[in-house]
């Protein structure tokens, strides 16, 4: 099959498969099947036909109206398709067709799911970073195998399993210290200020966060979890000023930013980790 046609194939499955994550980010957080009913208006819940569900293409053709009560298509919606279309072409171009293409394939989708979940709600189904963690095991389990059947020297420190539950364990034990030390930072601020809480909020970071940083440790390693939880705060910089000078709020969507961080890590780790060697 010529290359051009391959990419052409891969950039199609990839909208499709946003679009389906479009279904799990407006459906998972309410408890909804992903599977029944067929997609719906959610203003006027007319099931939408198939002809109207073409990724990218259908919001276009429709110029973000529903057909059947004319209400607006959240931009959201083309939006999660044409990003998930461009990681599996990038990816694909990255990796060619193996299991790694697959593992990292997921990944990026758990984040693109869990950082729109948490941009509507400040919350994710915690069964969803469960889910993501059995499936960073499952690709380790594969990896070990092939490893052992290699015949390489059986040392635990180089079995990719042992590795990931190492970076796991990580992973939640370095970010739920932090949050440990910036909650009781929290709980002293507020009982100074005479206050029950921040627009509602205890603690500095909910858990989460710390699972998906467990998460992070699995895909990326114990290293990409000190960088990521790093790195965030300052992607997330700009939102905060801009949600303290015109929303008046000091509350952030975090796991965005994380997965922004994360992204960078897996891309562009080893020049990050150089520019920081030069800087300090």
């Amino acid at each position: 099959m010529p290359e051009i046609l391959s990419r052409i194939l891969v950039f199609i499955l990839g909208s499709c498969v946003g679009s389906f994550l479009n279904v799990c980010i407006h459906r998972l957080p309410k408890d909804i099947s992903i599977i029944k009913p067929r997609s719906f208006c959610p203003h006027c819940k007319q099931m939408i036909r198939w002809y109207d569900n073409i990724p990218i293409l259908s919001y276009l053709i429709l110029k973000g109206k529903c057909r059947a009560c004319n209400a607006a298509i959240s931009l959201r919606y083309p939006f999660v398709e044409l990003v998930t279309a461009v990681i599996f072409l990038v990816l694909y171009a990255h990796f060619g067709l193996c299991w790694n293409l697959i593992k990292y394939l997921f990944f990026f989708c758990f984040l693109i799911v869990v950082s729109f979940i948490d941009i509507d709600y400040h919350a994710i189904p915690a069964y969803l970073c469960f889910v993501a963690i059995a499936v960073g095991l499952f690709f380790d389990i594969r990896a070990t195998i092939v490893y052992l059947k290699a015949g390489m020297p059986l040392d635990f420190k180089f079995l990719p399993i042992f590795r990931a539950f190492r970076a796991l364990l990580f992973g939640l034990g370095f970010t739920y210290l932090f949050k440990l030390f910036g909650d009781i930072f929290i709980n002293i601020y507020l009982a100074l200020r005479k206050k029950e809480s921040i627009e509602g909020e205890k603690e500095s970071l909910g858990l989460g966060d710390v699972d998906f940083m467990g998460v992070v440790g699995i895909f990326l390693g114990i290293k990409a979890v000190i960088f990521v939880f790093f790195l965030a705060p300052f992607f997330a910089l700009l939102y905060s000023v801009v949600a303290m000078v015109f929303k008046k709020s000091h509350l952030i969507p975090y796991l965005p930013y994380l997965s922004l961080a994360s992204v960078a890590m897996f891309f562009w780790g080893n020049h990050i980790v150089r520019f920081i060697g030069i800087v300090f």
